[in-house]
């Protein structure tokens, strides 16, 4: 594919009833080493796909409609202008057949989510203050590490898009969610009042 084709290539969303939709509610196929050239194909048009991306910290591959557990995602410096609890910036990183363990004894706080593949929700969504996660490169590196705040919870979105899990399925009571639009209104005054 060349960057063009990148670019025009759609994300699936949920609420499309077209045949791939349901690739965002199944888990992802576990990858084996070493990666097969389809498997570095598709993580070759994923990898594109983000940085292609305008505001993407992270995307999945199904996500993209490619039934694999492969994740890339970043956290640089601009994300400390919306979030707080932004300890450290990341250069992109692909993840294959990650998973996490939540540290249970720090709890879970809640902040607003969006995602690519839900075009017309934006909420507040309870997440792992800290966990521990691992996952391999392309060559079969494992790499693991403890993440916090938005890392963590950039990890936890990203991952449940591999086990067919979307961000409106965790909102809980005292969540605030609905229409994107009304609801990032609301983020951003709120941004604005706490930067004053």
């Amino acid at each position: 594919m060349n960057q063009n084709q990148i670019k025009k290539l759609s994300f699936v969303v949920v609420e499309d009833k077209s045949p791939v939709a349901h690739v965002l509610r199944v888990p992802a196929k576990i990858l084996t080493f070493p990666l097969s050239a389809e498997d570095k194909e598709d993580l070759d048009i994923l990898t594109a796909k983000f940085f292609a991306t305008e505001n993407c910290a992270g995307l999945a591959a199904p996500q993209i409609g490619i039934g694999k557990s492969m994740i890339i995602y970043s956290v640089d410096e601009e994300v400390k202008n919306y979030r707080n609890d932004v300890d450290e910036v990341i250069k992109p990183r692909v993840l294959i057949n990650p998973s996490y363990m939540p540290h249970l004894e720090k709890g879970k706080r809640i902040d607003w989510e969006a995602c690519f593949s839900v075009s017309q929700q934006y909420g507040e969504v309870p997440r792992f203050i800290e966990i521990e996660y691992q996952g391999f490169d392309p060559e079969g590196n494992l790499i693991h590490g403890i993440a916090q705040g938005f890392h963590a919870r950039l990890l936890q979105h990203e991952i449940g898009h591999l086990n067919g899990q979307l961000f409106i399925d965790l909102f809980e009571p005292g969540c605030r969610h609905g229409p994107f639009e009304e609801m990032r209104a609301i983020r951003m005054k709120e941004l604005k009042e706490r930067q004053k």
